[in-house]
């Protein structure tokens, strides 16, 4: 695909990171500043997106896909996916991050176990998640630590980095 149909065929955000560092406040920035979001999507389903997007010729001229642990198993394959669609298609991975002092305290808030903890507990949780996203945190376009943002000064962060 030449550089001038990479642009016309839209911009593609990725976003993922730690659980309860702010992507659900992320996304939701993000429809507020006019992208199409998608929560959830197992990498696997990344290809078929792009394709419709391409398919739409500038329908969706701003796409951003929720990828994150939720995805069990087939979050693994996210950076091999990556890399095969970076080839093709002009996308950013944007990583939220979090102190584990923070993600505790959030989990806490919110009396929910954190993704990965099973029976243990949500430090071991967020320590499990860690190893496996280590790889893909390396490979991000844009790290945010959200450690010292409130929902607010998120949102407003997130509208900085990615409004017209």
């Amino acid at each position: 695909m030449s550089d001038q149909a990479r642009r016309e065929a839209g911009e593609v955000l990725i976003v993922t990171g730690m659980s309860g560092a702010g992507r659900s406040t992320a996304a939701n920035a993000l429809e507020d500043l006019d992208w199409y979001v998608v929560d959830n999507l197992p990498p696997q389903m990344l290809k078929p997106l792009l394709d419709l997007t391409e398919l739409a010729a500038g329908v969706l001229p701003k796409v951003a896909v929720v990828v994150d642990v939720r995805g069990r198993d087939l979050f693994a394959e996210l950076p091999g996916v990556m890399r095969a669609l970076r080839s093709r298609r002009q996308l950013r991975l944007m990583f939220l991050d979090a102190s584990d002092d923070v993600l505790v305290r959030r989990f806490e808030a919110v009396r929910r176990p954190h993704p990965l903890q099973g029976d243990g507990t949500i430090i071991d949780g967020i320590r499990l998640e860690r190893e496996r996203l280590a790889a893909v945190r390396e490979s991000a376009d844009v790290i945010l630590d959200t450690s010292s943002f409130n929902i607010h000064q998120l949102a407003t962060q997130i509208v900085e980095l990615f409004a017209e």
